[in-house]
């Protein structure tokens, strides 16, 4: 009877819990401002994604989880020299949430690659954060000749991920804990502002914009990503990538840590690194300006 009574009260708090984040993602999906992006249809797939600027085309890439209102706080600032193309990945954002293609991050670059011939563009350079970085280093691998300079921003991609542990997301009991945890408005909120090293930077409304798309993305999508990871054979060509490479770090990520950097300087044969100081996982967010200025030289030099 006590175990009985202990499930019901787990179940109830679990309930009024995901009330509260659907009613806050609801709230969210209301500040959105649907009229800033474009769609195109890439392999079947809507895609969205935000453009700005004009000029030679810089590709924005967000990370796992992302979209690409991630690099709002930039899009000004790049847009006065490029067209700035922000993507939301498929399964991401605004884009379609149900794909039935096989999520490696080779095929999203494939994804990218198409959105810029269909944009009318030859060439273009790519930036890349977090998981975003892996699939901006897949477009530099397998369109060489189309990728003026690539841009990894505390990008990921060194260390494959264990596959040694069960499938958890297939089980509809863990499906239920993922969404009321790590789906928690209140998790969530915080797990950024631990990314972010200048607090003030943090934005509410923003957040809330953003925790209405991160609420939209369905298990499966996450479940997708996790069978056809490719990290550990992107690993193998890394050291094939010619194209003119910026590395930028935030000094006090703890996702992916500063050593990492230095893993793809060495490994990626024409790279430099650049280190922003007192600046974590989201560097663009920490040192806007900073941050925004040294892209801006690095796709302007010679």
């Amino acid at each position: 009877m006590k175990k009985f009574l202990l499930l019901l009260i787990i179940a109830l708090v679990e309930t009024k819990l995901f009330d509260c984040d659907v009613l806050i993602a609801k709230y969210g999906n209301k500040k959105l401002d649907r009229s800033v992006y474009s769609f195109e249809i890439v392999d079947g797939i809507k895609i969205a994604y935000r453009r700005i600027g004009q000029g030679e085309l810089l590709v924005l890439i967000h990370g796992f989880m992302g979209n690409s209102s991630n690099f709002e706080v930039i899009f000004e600032k790049l847009s006065k020299d490029f067209t700035v193309v922000a993507i939301d990945l498929p399964g991401f954002g605004l884009s379609e949430k149900d794909p039935l293609k096989p999520l490696s991050k080779r095929y999203l670059a494939s994804v990218v690659s198409s959105l810029v011939d269909k944009l009318g563009f030859s060439s273009c350079s790519v930036l890349g954060h977090s998981m975003g970085g892996e699939v901006a280093m897949w477009v530099a691998l397998d369109k060489p000749s189309t990728v003026k300079k690539l841009i990894l921003v505390n990008s990921t991609g060194k260390v494959e991920e264990s596959t040694s542990y069960p499938n958890l997301l297939g089980i509809p009991f863990f499906q239920i804990f993922a969404r009321l945890v790590f789906f928690n408005y209140w998790f969530l909120k915080k797990t950024w502002l631990d990314m972010l090293v200048v607090k003030e930077n943090f934005d509410e409304e923003y957040f809330l914009k953003n925790y209405s798309l991160m609420y939209r993305t369905p298990h499966k999508v996450i479940e997708n990503l996790a069978k056809n990871s490719d990290t550990q054979l992107l690993i193998q060509k890394i050291e094939q990538i010619t194209t003119p490479t910026l590395i930028i770090w935030g000094d006090r990520d703890f996702l992916v840590p500063l050593e990492n950097a230095l893993w793809f300087l060495e490994k990626i044969k024409n790279s430099k690194l650049l280190v922003i100081n007192e600046a974590g996982h989201l560097p663009f967010i920490d040192k806007p300006e900073q941050f925004a200025n040294s892209v801006r030289s690095f796709l302007l030099e010679e």
